[in-house]
């Protein structure tokens, strides 16, 4: 797996202050991770403020934000894939927005459209997830590394070094899983916990309910589960409670609205504010200063606010 690196990078406060002068209305596409809930049709509660903040920016800027999802269902991440490569092919050959903010299923299958894209004139920001390519596009993040190392110095302030901990990972080739696994298996190591297992349950609720399952048949004693977001700590909490499993501390990761109930009743111990509204805006932004000429933009804009989430501090 190639792994991204990136140079010129800027605080989020630098980007997202300062007037932006506008000399005409652009046309912004906002390509999200597009998967939607089957109960509302509406994007993941992760994603839902993340369109509104970039909505928001483009409204007060005074540009227009079309949000484009591409037609696909199901948990799998891997099926999004191709319907994404395909949904940012179209913008080549639409000619109707000046400009994408994308933020990429994976990192290293959406390289080759989007060097594409924006050879064909379309100025790009990515957001979220880096695309793995030679070139050097904007890339508005969240230092998912700090973040895991937090989460692991949250457990051993709560449970004490010597404790045993499982971690429920991200999908392998996702950028943003590898960081976050490597912030929490360093900030677990640090504070002297011991690490039992890792296993892939690539975002969601039912995979991290089955794994968390079997560890329960698998090993006698554990203290506490880290999950690398709230999908998968919940669902840790739902094997756990269907087995009468007390005094397990879950983490997560996101702060979702999922994840701040469940912290709220008690299901949680902690999680991350990533704050996808903000992330959205700034790459708005970004881009609209891109578009308008600007030639000193930093190749990489990472939120230097870490928000840990506790029943303490909501």
């Amino acid at each position: 797996m190639s792994i991204h690196r990136s140079s010129g990078s800027a605080a989020a406060s630098s980007v997202d202050s300062g007037a932006i002068t506008i000399t005409r209305r652009w046309r912004i596409a906002f390509i999200p991770k597009f998967k939607l809930l089957a109960e509302t049709g509406h994007l993941s509660s992760y994603w839902e403020p993340a369109w509104e903040g970039a909505r928001d920016a483009g409204k007060a800027l005074g540009v227009d934000v079309e949000l484009l999802v591409g037609d696909a269902r199901g948990n799998d991440d891997a099926a999004y894939v191709e319907p994404q490569i395909a949904l940012v092919d179209s913008l080549t050959r639409s000619r109707h927005f000046d400009g994408l903010v994308l933020a990429p299923f994976d990192s290293n299958r959406l390289a080759p459209v989007v060097d594409e894209v924006v050879a064909s004139g379309i100025a790009t920001v990515v957001l979220d997830t880096p695309v793995n390519t030679e070139k050097a596009y904007p890339f508005v993040t969240f230092d998912n590394l700090a973040a895991g190392r937090m989460i692991g110095a949250c457990l051993t302030r709560k449970l004490g070094a010597g404790k045993s901990v499982l971690i429920l990972d991200g999908p392998t080739d996702e950028q943003n899983a590898v960081d976050r696994l490597d912030g929490l298996i360093d900030g677990l190591q640090a504070g002297g916990l011991r690490i039992l297992d890792v296993r892939p349950a690539n975002w969601e609720v039912e995979t991290a309910r089955t794994i968390t399952a079997g560890w329960l048949k698998e090993f006698g004693s554990f203290e506490a589960i880290a999950a690398a977001n709230d999908n998968m700590a919940i669902g840790a909490a739902e094997a756990l409670e269907q087995r009468g499993r007390k005094g397990v501390l879950v983490t997560g990761f996101d702060a979702t609205e999922e994840g701040i109930a469940a912290l709220r009743a008690g299901r949680m111990a902690a999680t991350v504010d990533q704050q996808p509204r903000l992330q959205a805006r700034l790459a708005v932004r970004l881009l609209i200063r891109r578009l308008e000429g600007a030639n000193d933009l930093p190749h990489k804009v990472s939120l230097e606010d870490i928000r840990l989430l506790e029943a303490g501090n909501l």
